[in-house]
């Protein structure tokens, strides 16, 4: 009698793992019996951001098609808990320059602010805990594609590379594009860009997070996190324009237009450092020989 074969999934990779496991945290945030807070929400973000990282380490060798639908589905599984990250973020540095106000106009003046925030934010959090089918869409794509994951094979080390140059190329773009025309868009981009590379090279490098790898993750994730600072000043500014003007409104614009220069001044100097290279002697510099351990 003849024997059939067994069938046998494909050999997993650290990065394949990985995928794995932020899909699966964003899943047990989003079924949280505690109820879906803001803590909640942000760690499910966080985990899909994560998880678009990996799967761009895994785009060369799982082919393009499946590469844009997994991408696809991950970006608007995520895009309806945007509102809340945003609303909550709003607050935050308002709350923060409401520290540091001076005089009882700009307190009054935050006051105001700070009231017309809490509610929005309450209104936009109500509407997505009062639409479950929505809830439920999230967490089916969020599953599908982690289920989709356990069937593609490990990374070579050839493919990764090609994925790590792919990705430092594009981060590379952007801040060229950002440099030349500063504006909220192209900063976007840039802090976008930075933070998938960092979260890539983070997932590669060693264990005790030191060595070439590790240095360039972290420089990544500086500049993302000061475009980020810089990003929520920016919604923040076009909250306040979009008020009727006074002084003391005029006088909280201009604080914030001085440490939006401060945080893309710092973000401008720190990419002119990581993104001199081209993307070849960037990938060469980081020798990624056998950077995609753990096959099973």
């Amino acid at each position: 009698m003849q024997k059939v074969a067994r069938e046998t999934r494909p050999r997993r990779s650290r990065v394949g793992r990985a995928l794995e496991q932020e899909l699966g945290r964003a899943l047990r945030n989003l079924r949280t019996r505690r109820g879906l807070g803001d803590a909640s929400i942000h760690e499910v973000r966080k985990e899909l951001k994560r998880a678009r990282a990996s799967l761009r380490l895994l785009r060369e060798e799982i082919g393009e098609a499946a590469y844009q639908g997994a991408n696809r589905r991950l970006r608007n599984a995520a895009r309806p808990l945007a509102p809340v990250r945003d609303a909550k973020a709003l607050l935050k540095v308002a709350a923060k320059l409401r520290d540091q106000a001076k005089g009882v106009s700009q307190w009054r003046e935050f006051d105001s602010l700070e009231s017309e925030l809490h509610g929005e934010r309450r209104r936009i959090r109500q509407q997505l805990l009062e639409q479950p089918a929505k809830l439920q869409s999230i967490r089916n794509t969020i599953q599908s594609v982690r289920s989709d994951s356990r069937e593609w094979r490990a990374p070579t080390d050839r493919s990764l590379r090609r994925a790590v140059e792919r990705i430092y190329r594009k981060t590379r773009k952007a801040f060229a594009r950002a440099e030349s025309k500063p504006r909220n868009e192209t900063l976007h981009e840039l802090r976008k860009q930075s933070k998938y590379l960092g979260k890539a090279l983070a997932l590669l490098a060693p264990p005790t997070l030191r060595g070439r790898i590790a240095r360039r993750a972290k420089r990544a994730e500086v500049i993302s996190d000061a475009l980020g600072n810089d990003h929520d000043l920016a919604m923040l500014q076009q909250r306040l324009e979009a008020r009727p003007r006074s002084g003391t409104a005029k006088e909280i614009l201009a604080r914030i237009e001085d440490r939006r220069r401060k945080l893309i001044r710092k973000a401008t100097k720190r990419s002119r450092r990581l993104y001199r290279h081209r993307a070849k002697t960037f990938v060469d510099a980081l020798d990624l020989r056998a950077r995609a351990p753990g096959r099973e």
